[in-house]
Parts: structure tokens; C-alpha cells; sequence
């Protein structure tokens, strides 16, 4: 289970968004396996590989070259998601990014609150 973002809701508690991946063999094995989205407030839903590969390409640059792409990973059949803390030179502190890696594909990093916020609404409203 990777973490994906952490944010304060309206009531002022902190909740925390999930991603997670069907261990093999727990059924859906293949193309046709989908990332577990879930937040601390109950939300889950589903994702196909795809849907999350268009919000990366949508909202994702580049991986700036020499920025090693470590921190908690997650993978999803051939990719893998990556939450990676970077401190940019235009930022006062460390920000979160999300870091999609497809296969023969440069690497894709993400504000995290930004990709978060838009895979929770595409699992909200998979009805999965």
C-alpha cells in the first residue's frame, strides 16, 4: 500500500489517500487488474491502468534528470507509482510528487495533492 497524500477535510481531520495493487493470484490477474483507491474517510474505488497513466500524462513533466526517483513505490503490473519528497529551488520547503514510471517511458512526477485529487474523483465515481 503506497500513500498518496495526506489533507485536512473541511471538519479539520486529517485524512490520508491510498493506493494499493491486487496481490497476484487474488483474482483480475492481467491487463485487467485496477489500483485500489481509499481514503481515510472511506472513499474507494478502482482504477484501470489506463486512467491512471492519462492523469499522469495530463498533469505530469519529465523527471527533471539527476532527481533519483526513490521514496515508497508501489507497482502495478509493468509500472510503477512512486510518491518521491523534493525540495524544488522555487519552493520554501519539500513538496510531495507523485512519480508514474511506464515502461520505455521517461519518468512522470506529479504534485501529489493535484494527481491525488484527480484519482480519487475518476475512483468516486467508477462505482467500484
Amino acid at each position: 500500500m503506497l500513500l498518496l497524500d495526506e489533507r485536512i477535510a473541511a471538519d479539520g481531520t486529517h485524512v490520508r489517500t491510498w493506493a494499493d495493487w491486487p496481490a497476484p493470484g487474488s483474482g483480475g490477474d492481467g491487463d485487467d487488474q485496477r489500483l485500489q483507491i481509499r481514503d481515510d474517510a472511506g472513499l474507494a474505488g478502482a482504477l484501470s491502468l489506463v486512467a491512471v497513466d492519462r492523469v499522469m500524462a495530463r498533469y505530469g513533466r519529465p523527471l527533471e534528470r539527476g532527481i533519483a526517483p526513490d521514496g515508497e513505490s508501489l507497482r502495478c503490473g509493468r509500472y510503477r507509482l512512486r510518491r518521491l519528497r523534493f525540495h524544488a529551488v522555487v519552493d520554501v520547503e519539500a513538496r510531495d510528487y507523485l512519480v508514474w514510471e511506464a515502461p520505455d517511458a521517461e519518468p512522470v512526477a506529479c504534485i501529489a495533492a493535484m494527481a491525488t485529487a484527480a484519482l480519487r474523483h475518476l475512483a468516486a465515481a467508477s462505482g467500484i
